[in-house]
């Protein structure tokens, strides 16, 4: 148990990004076809609530999370998960920003996802390890 405690305390920022990660997954289970446009049409922004897409969101929380709790350092293990973390959060940041944009008014969320977008940067620069 002191082991887990000792990476709980070291990767409690990666642990909880894992969390947000999952929120997203989430939050489309519970808002079903929130990029679908009108007339219906399958867009590559609406393929990203599709439940495969999602189901990938949770393959890279669990990435995230699996990280945080064991602390493992093989084959570049905290880069390739930084890089998927950045990957997953830029990538629904510009889907959010790009609906917003063709809805003409800001989501709260797009807000959230930018803020969360900038403290992994921070984070990944000047955190430890």
């Amino acid at each position: 148990m002191a082991k887990f405690n000792n990476h709980y305390r070291k990767n409690q920022f990666w642990l909880w990004s894992a969390m947000e990660v999952y929120g997203i997954g989430i939050y489309f289970i519970l808002q079903t076809n929130f990029f679908d446009i009108h007339p219906p049409a399958h867009t590559v922004l609406a393929a990203l609530d599709d439940p495969s897409v999602i189901f990938l969101l949770a393959v890279a929380g669990t990435f995230i999370l699996t990280y945080s709790i064991w602390d493992f350092h093989w084959f570049y293990a905290r880069p390739i998960m930084i890089a998927v973390l950045f990957f997953v959060i830029s990538v629904y940041f510009g889907a959010f920003a790009l609906h917003d944009y063709e809805t003409g008014y800001l989501n709260f969320v797009t807000i959230l996802l930018g803020l969360l977008l900038c403290r992994i940067v921070s984070y990944a620069f000047t955190g430890d390890d």
